[in-house]
């Protein structure tokens, strides 16, 4: 691995970087960002391929001979949120910001391309995934249908950290990251005057009842040992204080590490919900908005991955992350179609406030644009060239 070319090229990706930045898209409208990505791969040699969607890649096929087929994603879209940065270079697009660091992603993985294209003295093949649609609806599990995994035996993704210090990378083998479900509850019963509640079945009463009951899923039905979530987190119905309303409706979220504790939250839920609701002489309907599955990093590749980082960068500046995340990630689609694993970089100031992801001050340090784009090179590198 070539530091100093690294060097140079995460210095030209900074005006990549500031322009991603300045330019966010929101999830599934990422046509803009994705003729500017495609430009900028086109200028280096290889095809593109487009998914459609906004959705792109390319291959960088190595000059050592056959060998191994390594993926990297990078997504690519941005969120509704008002930056209050006060960057040179802050979005020009007003309520869309990129909050959560992939415009360090979509830069990392453009200055890692530049790189292999340049040193190509490597077996096998390099992938690289441009992926919108990250935050809203998932645009990694369209992609994998339209077959950018196909063929793939390593898959590598990173994300930007605010719990990390500059220069360091954080892995995680196992679960890193849940299943996310919503959910919306209709709970139905029969409306009238407030003064009357015995000619009424009051649909908020069954309600509050349900929201109680759901936390019982988590505190007893689960093992404490056993992450996982039931969040309520609305609840309308009525308009006047004195009118008991004919609906009642909530909605929330629910989050597992285990693919049979998501299937267990959702079928539980439901029976709670109707069965309560059954108890006040209402009844309930439940809706699940099936989202995105568990991001379970494959433990052989990571600790391959951390290796490449170790011995890259010292063993001082890797660290296995404390715990697995509730949050959701679709790269969990990617590492369900092959061997993969999603690290982090620290992009914490070591002084001055540090403002977390989604936050309208969110701004990630320059500087790790070259720990991000060191990183992906190692990492592959020691994937395209570790023998089995």
């Amino acid at each position: 691995m070539h530091i100093q070319t690294i060097e140079t090229i995460a210095e030209e990706i900074r005006a990549v970087y500031r322009h991603l930045h300045a330019h966010p898209e929101l999830s599934g409208e990422e046509a803009e960002t994705a003729r500017f990505l495609k430009s900028e791969l086109e200028a280096l040699g290889p095809d593109v391929k487009d998914y459609g969607q906004h959705a792109l890649s390319i291959d960088i096929v190595g000059e050592g001979g056959p060998g191994r087929l390594v993926a990297i994603r990078a997504d690519t879209d941005a969120l509704p949120i008002l930056e209050e940065t006060g960057l040179s270079y802050r979005s020009k697009n007003e309520g869309v910001m990129h909050a959560c660091g992939h415009d360090v992603h979509m830069a990392v993985l453009l200055g890692t391309a530049r790189y292999f294209m340049h040193h190509r003295n490597f077996p096998g093949t390099l992938r690289l995934l441009f992926q919108p649609d990250e935050e809203k609806n998932g645009g990694a599990e369209p992609m994998v249908k339209k077959g950018a995994m196909d063929g793939v035996d390593y898959v590598i993704g990173l994300h930007v950290s605010h719990q990390l210090p500059l220069g360091v990378y954080g892995v995680l083998p196992g679960f890193m990251n849940a299943s996310v479900d919503d959910f919306v509850i209709e709970i139905r019963g029969k409306g009238g005057h407030a003064a009357h509640p015995q000619e009424c079945k009051d649909p908020i009463v069954a309600g509050a009842h349900v929201i109680c009951a759901l936390q019982t899923i988590v505190s007893r039905k689960l093992s404490p040992l056993d992450p996982a979530v039931v969040t309520v987190g609305s609840a309308h119905g009525g308009t006047k204080p004195n009118i008991i309303p004919d609906t009642f409706t909530l909605t929330g979220t629910l989050r597992a590490h285990t693919a049979i504790n998501r299937g267990y939250l959702q079928k539980k839920l439901a029976e709670i919900a109707e069965t309560t609701a059954r108890a006040f002489d209402c009844e309930a309907k439940v809706e699940i908005l099936e989202g995105y599955i568990p991001l379970f990093n494959d433990p052989d590749t990571t600790e391959k991955v951390r290796r490449a980082l170790a011995d890259a960068f010292g063993e001082e500046r890797v660290r296995t992350l404390p715990s697995a995340s509730m949050g959701a990630e679709d790269f969990a689609y990617f590492a369900e179609a092959a061997r993969g694993t999603f690290f982090n970089i620290g992009v914490a100031p070591k002084e001055g406030p540090v403002y977390p992801t989604h936050s309208s001050r969110f701004a990630p340090q320059e500087s790790a644009l070259f720990d991000g784009i060191a990183g992906e090179v190692a990492a592959a590198l020691y994937l395209l060239q570790e023998s089995e």
